[in-house]
Parts: structure tokens; C-alpha cells; sequence
């Protein structure tokens, strides 16, 4: 049903007093119709226990004589139909029983019976059908009372209604107050709709500042690629490009050519370990929390191993994981990126024959500690490293420079952190921290 255009724009307390005006109009009205109904059986018992008390009563010949005000009596003969007693108004002739009869423009209530009196007579008597309880004259009584119920009822709509709707008009003033910064709604207490549409209001806020935070994730992870690969690869496609120049406008002699055609493919590799490492961290910056999965750590290392020691060949590299170690939740994909990384810098930049890959469990800490016996890094190194395209003064040539950062951030994503320290083996101690819970720390966190 639709609400008249005046009313579409009312406030919810007008419309709660409208409908509680309504309610009792048509409450009033119902319990009226029904109060009427029964007062007009009422009406007509009482009529009928008054008329066989007065018949009652006149049945005795010197009764009929005597004044009844508002009853009228009729005599007639059974024989020829003659009045032979009448009192007031004269009744119509009826057969023996109770009906009502129009007499003057007034109803009666007759009962007709027989007397055995002068030869047999049919003796009509009656009395007025006015309503006893169903006066006219209350009519207007009855509808002024109807009238102050529905306002009174609408008074009480209005004035409950206030307190009622109070958490929607705080609702209202906190969602005014909202900013595009805002990630949570104040709490809303008191009728059980408004706390439920808070709290629907403040998960939809969440919702959209995730999906703001995912957005500008994705925006900046864009730029930074962007950016940083203009900025890297312009060396090296630089040297390919003079390189390239070279091989075209000269006709080098075969040894020249061949280390031309060296640097060229150094360049290249130095290009395409840019690129991979670039999309890594840029990936690792657009990671979701639902991404997560439980990592086997003892597998994960022993994958590591065993692929990093077909590559490399004549480097042993060892595992020795605690029994208890278990699972971390995280990205498995990262992590393991995380320490393939670590290896690698060993065996590319520490020119290690021998590795160590350990790991315990601590709580809900997980430690993986990267021995090596190979070249090491000065100690005022240790921490610079961990940036973004910084190389450390033993490392080989050709790198890019993003090892190390892209475990900084696996290890921030994980909730840990990395630390570079002298191995007892004589190289370079990588310690990774993670959490196995799955709580991020600080660094580069995923959108949520």
C-alpha cells in the first residue's frame, strides 16, 4: 500500500503516531461493532424478562386496571375480533405470542395471550423497544470517547517513540560525521534493529576500507614496478643497446665477438632477474590474508635442498630440521621464495661449498637459520643489504639487488623478521623469524 505523498516524508516517530492512532481507531471501532452487538441481545432479553414480568402481573382481571406508564394493553374479543379493553394506544390485532409492532411511530415489544375472561379474549400487551444500554442519547458520548482514546493513543505513539528511535538518530549524526578515512562505526546501543544495522554498517566499512587498502596496494605495487624497472633496467638495456650497435656497424674479430655476445647475455640474465624480482615483491605486496595455507617446514627446506643442490652441483647443503617443527600458516609460495633466496646469495654471492639449513620451534615462533662457509659479509653490511637494489661488496656481479629485500618482506608478511650475523662456519649467518599463526607484523602487509 502506498502512503499519501504527505506522509512519505514524515519522520519515523510521526509514522509510529500515525500507525498507533490507526491501531486504536480500528480497535475502538471493532471492539464498538462488538460491544453493540451484544448490548443489542442484552437489550433484547431484558425487553422480553420486563414484558413476561408485566404480563405476569396483569394477568389477574384486577390488575389490568391499573396504570403502567409507557405500557399499552388491547382486549379483544376471540370470538369477533372487538377491542373490549384498551389502555394508551391501541395495539394492531396479533396472534397469540411476541412481536414488535410499529405504533405511532414508536416500536413496541407485544406479547398477545389468552384470558379466560367475558367468553375469551386475546390480550395484547406492550411495552417500548427503546434500548435500555444502546441509548441514543449516549451516541455522542460513545464518540467522544472514541475520539480522546485515538488521540491518546497517538500521544503515547509519539512520546514512546522518541526513546525508540534514539540509536537511529545517533546512527544518522555518526554516519554524517564519516569521512572517507573512517573504518568503524561508534557503537549504536539500544533497540536490537538499530544495533543490528550498526553493526552491518561497520562490517560494510570494513569491507570497503579493505577493498580502499587492496586498491591502493594495487595502485602502489603498480607504480613501484613502474618506477623501479625504469630506473634498473635502463643500465643494462643501455650496455645491451651499445652492445648490440657494436656487433652491427663491426666486423669483430671472433674473440672480441664472443665476449661482446658474454655481455650481452650477462645483461640479459641481469634483466630478466630484475623483472622476476620486481613481480615477486610486487607480488608479495598484493597478498591476501585468504591466500594463506598451513606450510610444511620440514618439506618446504628439503624441496630447497634438493633443488639448489642440482643446480649448484659440488655444494652440500644439509638439513637439519627439529622433530616438533610442524607447520606455519602462510603463503608457501613466498616463504619458500624467502629461502631459495637464501641459499642462492650463499652459493652466487658467498661462493659457499657447504650449507646448513636448521630450523626449531619456539611457541608459535618458527626460527630457520642458513649457515654457510663461504665468503661472509662485513658486519657494517649486515643491515644495509636488506633494502631494496643495495649489494653487498662480495657480491658476484649480475645481481639485482632485490635478494635479500624480497626475504625482508616475506619475513615482515610472515610476522618475523631476518637477521644477517657471522656463521660459525666461517660464511654468512641468514636467521629468519616467522610466525606460525599467520600474524603479520609490521613491514609490507597484505591487504586484508
Amino acid at each position: 500500500m502506498r502512503l499519501p505523498r504527505g506522509l512519505r516524508s514524515a519522520s519515523l516517530r510521526t509514522r509510529v503516531a500515525i500507525a498507533a492512532a490507526a491501531a486504536a481507531a480500528t480497535v475502538v471501532a471493532g471492539f464498538t461493532v462488538l460491544t453493540s452487538v451484544v448490548l443489542a441481545s442484552n437489550d433484547a432479553a431484558q425487553l422480553d424478562r420486563r414484558l413476561d414480568s408485566i404480563v405476569d402481573a396483569s394477568i389477574n382481571p384486577e390488575q389490568l386496571q391499573d396504570p403502567r406508564r409507557g405500557v399499552l394493553t388491547t382486549g379483544r374479543s376471540r370470538s369477533t375480533g372487538q377491542v373490549v379493553f384498551q389502555r394508551g394506544f391501541q395495539l394492531p390485532e396479533l396472534p397469540p405470542g411476541t412481536d414488535t409492532v410499529e405504533v405511532n411511530g414508536v416500536e413496541y415489544r407485544v406479547r398477545t395471550i389468552e384470558v379466560d375472561q367475558q367468553g375469551g379474549v386475546l390480550m395484547s400487551i406492550g411495552i417500548r423497544a427503546d434500548s435500555i444500554l444502546l441509548s441514543r442519547a449516549r451516541i455522542p458520548a460513545y464518540v467522544a470517547v472514541g475520539v480522546v482514546t485515538v488521540v491518546i493513543a497517538g500521544g503515547l505513539g509519539w512520546l514512546l517513540a522518541g526513546p525508540a528511535i534514539r540509536p537511529l538518530r545517533r546512527l544518522t549524526e555518526h554516519t554524517k560525521q564519516l569521512d572517507r578515512s573512517s573504518e568503524q562505526m561508534p557503537e549504536v546501543r539500544g533497540v536490537r534493529e538499530a544495533e543490528e544495522l550498526s553493526e552491518a554498517m561497520s562490517d560494510m566499512l570494513s569491507r570497503l576500507a579493505a577493498a580502499q587498502r587492496a586498491t591502493t596496494r594495487s595502485l602502489q605495487a603498480a607504480q613501484d614496478f613502474a618506477a623501479n624497472a625504469a630506473h634498473e633496467l635502463r643500465t643494462p638495456l643501455t650496455a645491451m643497446r651499445a652492445d648490440l650497435d657494436t656487433l652491427r656497424i663491426h666486423d669483430l674479430p671472433a674473440e672480441e665477438r664472443a665476449e661482446v655476445v658474454a655481455d650481452l647475455s650477462r645483461a640479459q640474465r641481469r634483466v630478466e632477474a630484475i623483472i622476476t624480482a620486481l613481480g615477486a615483491l610486487a607480488s608479495g605486496q598484493l597478498a591476501r590474508a585468504e591466500d594463506r595455507e598451513a606450510i610444511d617446514v620440514t618439506d618446504l627446506l628439503d624441496r630447497v635442498a634438493r633443488e639448489n643442490q642440482r643446480a649448484a652441483g659440488d655444494v652440500g647443503i644439509v638439513v637439519e630440521a627439529a622433530e616438533d617443527l610442524g607447520s606455519v600458516w602462510g603463503w608457501p609460495d613466498g616463504l619458500r621464495l624467502a629461502v631459495d633466496n637464501l641459499v642462492r646469495n650463499a652459493v652466487t654471492h658467498g661462493r659457499a661449498t657447504r650449507i646448513v639449513l636448521a630450523a626449531d620451534r619456539r611457541d608459535d615462533l618458527v626460527t630457520i637459520v642458513v649457515d654457510d662457509n663461504g665468503r661472509g659479509l662485513p658486519a657494517e653490511e649486515h643491515e644495509a643489504v636488506l633494502g631494496r637494489f643495495t649489494r653487498g661488496s662480495t657480491a658476484a656481479p649480475g645481481g639485482s639487488g632485490l635478494g635479500l629485500a624480497l626475504v625482508a618482506q616475506q619475513a615482515a608478511l610472515h610476522g618475523g623478521r631476518i637477521e644477517l650475523s657471522d656463521s660459525p662456519l666461517g660464511g654468512l649467518r641468514a636467521t629468519l623469524t616467522v610466525s606460525a599463526t599467520g600474524q603479520r607484523g609490521d613491514g609490507d602487509a597484505p591487504a586484508e
